[in-house]
């Protein structure tokens, strides 16, 4: 349980998928400015996130490992995510078709994001069991949604903020996620 919940910690925090490793780093500037957006987006990323990476996770050891077609790991991660974001859209627009047509090109990009390919290939080679590789996919989803919840009030902090000429619009946001990422290695001790 202790290996979990320290698997879960430093995928979350100390290698975050967005600012440690660099993957998806368009959603955390693109994102919305509104906060109740910004959690559906974040939920909706959530949820690609984990699932795809554990489903491709499963695929590539129970499936393509035993059947020696290694090689077409990353067709076959592409293809799993794109499907599983495509139908968790259309689960969302049945449900929530304002939010949808709000979040439009960011809900549909995150089937191809960077952040769940990456994910999954940064999972399989780590970690070897599924429960590891579970545990992997909860932290990395999980650091993922809150950087994209939390970037979001931070910038509509900002916005009301005093903030030098210079550093207005993107160099403030550059500087923000810079310090988040040095943050974010101070939890290095606690796995």
């Amino acid at each position: 349980m202790t290996n979990t919940l320290s698997i879960i910690i430093a995928a979350a925090l100390v290698n975050n998928v967005l600012l440690i490793q660099f993957l998806g780093v368009s959603s955390l500037f693109y994102g919305t400015r509104r906060l109740g957006s910004a959690v559906e987006f974040a939920l909706f990323n959530f949820l690609v996130l984990f699932f795809c990476s554990l489903a491709n996770s499963i695929l590539y050891r129970y499936l393509l490992v035993p059947l020696h077609l290694e090689f077409l790991r990353l067709l076959t991660f592409v293809a799993v995510s794109a499907l599983f974001a495509t139908w968790l859209l259309r689960q969302l627009e049945r449900r929530l078709p304002l939010s949808a047509r709000q979040q439009g090109l960011l809900i549909f990009l995150s089937g191809g994001n960077s952040a769940v390919l990456g994910t999954t290939l940064l999972s399989i080679s780590a970690s070897q069991s599924i429960v590891d590789s579970t545990a992997y996919s909860f932290g990395a989803a999980l650091g993922y949604s809150l950087l994209i919840v939390g970037f979001a009030a931070l910038r509509s902090r900002i916005q009301s903020a005093d903030i030098p000429k210079p550093f207005q619009g993107s160099a403030i946001a550059l500087v923000t996620a810079g310090l988040v990422a040095i943050s974010l290695l101070g939890f290095a001790g606690l796995t």
